[in-house]
């Protein structure tokens, strides 16, 4: 039997983000007997994460085609030519731009199936103006997205802000995955204990507006009048690093916060933490409270986007309303101090991330996709020759030698 060919396309493999981290994931559990798995980019110089996708068994297509509209045009034509030459049996695009366009292209190149997938919310977009140009796009994506033979979501709060003007028939939710690697590395090297004892209260994520880290600033200054053993960690970096920071000052609590800045492997800032909180007001499906979970810690969040489908409150973790200092304190103050109910919760949380959301269960869910949907297509006559034709100048980047690379490296 051939292997199914997969191609997943998105804008770059230059930058270090939640769905290279996914890629990287399918690239270690995928069945390879059975998928050839690949990537195809505009952009992509190569760079450690780029080799370990390589490393574990994907390859990396690279347009080579720059920003703005005649570069979108090229990536797009090139595009084509590409599918055409490399014949994939399945193309999944990722996020708006690439769904618009991966779709059309895989569709004038005759691909036999298309999956578009959303792992992110509307307006969302850095700046007003990309976000205006989103606004335009959304009504014309969703005309796209019904073209295609599934349209996968990483929460059911994702599928209901999607939901306008595409056919229901076309969802289908699958959690995204933790990183199983980077947390039994992290395990393999000692926690680092805090000075007197301190409850280590912790944060990572970017530091951005969304994630209303001031919310949790103000908390911890309530939480400080009751636990003065505790201290604060904040794991990641961002446009408000310094305004965070001058902040922290301000409410007389610097001393007390620790900005601990970006970590390659986050497993390796939670296995310190004695319990996690993510104040956002909005959420799509973070990535970061599964892998929370799997190091056994409890979780207070926000009750926003797909939190509440991650967090069983009251179970793993408690859930507090948004912009609430006051609530989130409360919550925080009750896991720390009511008697063994932190170790409870935390064992909770990872019995669920490794039952629920273990990245096993994310590979196989879309390897059975892949399976069902082309097996369908082909049943109904679907033409398509498997053969590759020759190139025509598209940058396919060769698997580096990882020798050098003892396992489990950090990424």
């Amino acid at each position: 039997m051939e292997k199914l060919k997969i191609i997943h396309i998105y804008k770059s493999f230059n930058v270090f983000n939640g769905l290279i981290e996914i890629l990287t994931i399918m690239g270690q559990d995928l069945d390879h007997s059975r998928f050839e798995l690949g990537v195809c980019v505009n952009e992509y110089s190569p760079n450690y994460f780029g080799e370990r996708f390589q490393q574990l068994g994907g390859r990396i297509h690279s347009l080579n085609t720059r920003n703005g509209l005649l570069g979108e045009l090229s990536a797009f034509v090139k595009l084509v030519r590409f599918l055409k030459r490399y014949r994939p049996d399945v193309v999944q695009t990722h996020v708006l731009k690439a769904n618009l366009l991966g779709i059309l292209a895989a569709k004038i190149a005759g691909v036999p199936v298309v999956i578009a997938t959303e792992m992110t919310l509307k307006d969302t977009a850095p700046s007003s103006g990309r976000r205006i140009r989103d606004r335009v796009l959304h009504p014309v994506a969703a005309r796209v997205i019904n073209r295609c033979d599934k349209y996968v979501v990483t929460s059911e709060f994702i599928r209901n802000e999607w939901s306008r003007g595409i056919d229901p028939q076309r969802f289908e939710v699958i959690y995204p995955p933790f990183n199983l690697e980077k947390q039994q590395s992290a395990l393999r090297t000692p926690r680092t204990s805090v000075n007197g004892g301190a409850k280590n209260i912790g944060f990572v994520g970017r530091l951005s507006d969304e994630k209303a880290i001031p919310i949790l600033m103000a908390a911890f200054v309530l939480i400080r009048q009751r636990a003065e053993n505790a201290i604060l960690t904040i794991v990641g970096t961002g446009p408000l690093e310094q305004q965070l920071k001058a902040y922290a000052s301000t409410l007389g609590i610097g001393e007390y916060i620790r900005f601990a800045g970006h970590l390659p492997n986050s497993f390796e800032a939670l296995k310190n933490f004695d319990l996690f909180v993510l104040p956002s007001r909005t959420e799509g499906c973070p990535i970061v409270v599964l892998e929370a979970m799997a190091m056994g810690l409890p979780v207070v969040a926000t009750r926003v986007g797909g939190n509440p489908e991650l967090v069983a409150d009251g179970e793993s973790g408690l859930l507090v309303p948004p912009n609430d200092p006051a609530a989130m304190a409360e919550a925080v103050l009750k896991i720390l101090t009511v008697n063994d109910m932190a170790r409870q919760m935390g064992a909770r949380g990872r019995q669920r991330a490794f039952e629920h959301f273990h990245p096993s269960l994310f590979t196989r869910h879309l390897q059975d996709l892949y399976q069902q949907l082309y097996e369908r297509k082909m049943a109904k006559g679907s033409p398509w020759a498997r053969n590759a034709k020759p190139g025509d100048g598209l940058s396919t980047v060769p698997v580096p030698d990882m020798s050098s690379h003892a396992p489990g490296s950090k990424q």
